[in-house]
């Protein structure tokens, strides 16, 4: 299970780069590379068995979730 410190960090990763004005900003592409790389390490220790582009895709979702509820 996914920790809820290391979901609020996707969620914190996820609107520094989403939501930025420039993404070419060093600031921002360093948040992105971040947040894949922690969602790299998340599927593997917590849901290596399934497909990483469905993991991506409900961690987004949850991302924008909490946001929209924030």
């Amino acid at each position: 299970m996914i920790s809820q410190e290391q979901s609020a960090e996707l969620v914190r990763l996820y609107s520094l780069f989403h939501g930025a004005i420039d993404p070419t900003e060093p600031a921002v592409l360093k948040a992105e590379e971040e947040f894949h790389a922690l969602l790299r390490a998340l599927h593997n220790t917590h849901a290596a068995d399934l497909p990483f582009h469905e993991f991506r895709r409900y961690a987004v979702r949850q991302c924008k979730l909490s946001l929209r509820k924030n």
